[in-house]
């Protein structure tokens, strides 16, 4: 299956599927009035914290950040 991802997609599975989970998150910021703790369990994060680590890593603004500037 790696060698599948890799030779199509030029990724790994697991960082497909983080790279899903993000955009899922990062679309919920914008069109829902989720909180941020939600957000996160609706994206299959185990907390907050992880959450806004690995959004602020992969798109360079918090999460609160991001929804302010894309409302």
């Amino acid at each position: 299956l790696e060698r599948l991802f890799n030779r199509y997609l030029d990724t790994t599975p697991k960082a497909h599927f983080m790279e899903m989970r993000l955009t899922r998150a990062r679309n919920l910021l914008v069109q829902s009035e989720l909180s941020i703790t939600e957000i996160a369990i609706a994206a299959g994060f185990v907390s907050q914290s992880h959450f806004s680590k690995v959004f602020r890593a992969r798109f360079g603004q918090s999460p609160h950040r991001q929804r302010a500037t894309l409302s």
